[in-house]
């Protein structure tokens, strides 16, 4: 619930475009905060089916409708996500006046222009999701979405310049964490230090933590850690 902080959305921006990951609710507001335009995403990916990980989507389309959007738009997510927005595209009401290409969440390369390739690796949230492996030029990124500790994460993100790993809990509460397919701050620290990652972000924190107790919970194993904040900014 964004009592303390907002829901999930991450833009990355390489050069003029933007490639958003979980638009969560309230995601076009931040970005236009952010001086990011909807008329530059070239693609959006959400990693699993709950809603706080895409319902910032129709009203996103919708504004890239009245801003007479004519570029087609890729969106990528798992298939019961991807047959739900075709079912309410067919309803009308979310009209978008331009094409979206929904495309398949899988395990494998999933998205490549002359920019990024974003590839696909399965994680452990109880319902279908995933983590995203992206590459930027030499650089790379790995976000994991929700899920519980689980060794994809680490084979799949080996190196990465920045891990965004979940944190929903510390690890004072890891057995709800765990219950709920979760992460804690430390889970995500030991994760980063196995994957030998350069650069740790907390991300998905409850808003029962605030960012020094999350910070600490991690520090302790992982020291190039990060909380991250509204509207943060990181320049690989």
């Amino acid at each position: 619930m964004p009592i303390a902080r907002s829901l999930p959305c991450i833009a990355l921006k390489v050069d003029s475009d933007i490639y958003l990951i979980d638009p969560g609710e309230g995601c076009q507001a931040r970005m236009f905060k952010a001086g990011l335009s909807p008329l530059k995403v070239k693609a959006v990916f959400i990693t699993h089916s709950h809603g706080d990980h895409y319902l910032g989507l129709p009203g996103l389309l919708q504004s890239m409708t009245l801003s007479d959007r004519r570029d087609p738009l890729v969106v990528v997510a798992p298939r019961s996500m991807r047959e739900a927005l075709s079912a309410l595209f067919k309803t009308g009401f979310t009209r978008p006046g331009f094409r979206v290409e929904l495309r398949e969440l899988v395990a494998d390369v999933v998205y490549a222009d002359s920019k990024v390739s974003v590839r696909g690796f399965p994680v452990d949230h109880g319902v279908e999701a995933y983590g995203l492996h992206v590459t930027v030029g030499k650089k790379t990124l790995c976000y994991t979405g929700d899920t519980a500790p689980c060794p994809s994460v680490i084979e799949n993100c080996r190196g990465v310049d920045v891990l965004i790993h979940e944190a929903t809990f510390t690890s004072l509460h890891s057995e709800e964490a765990h219950e709920q397919k979760h992460s804690t701050a430390l889970d995500a620290a030991e994760a980063a230090l196995k994957a030998g990652a350069k650069l740790l972000v907390l991300f998905h924190i409850s808003a029962r933590h605030g960012d020094e107790e999350v910070f600490i919970d991690a520090y302790r194993v992982f020291k190039n850690t990060v909380v991250a904040t509204d509207r943060l900014v990181l320049v690989l």
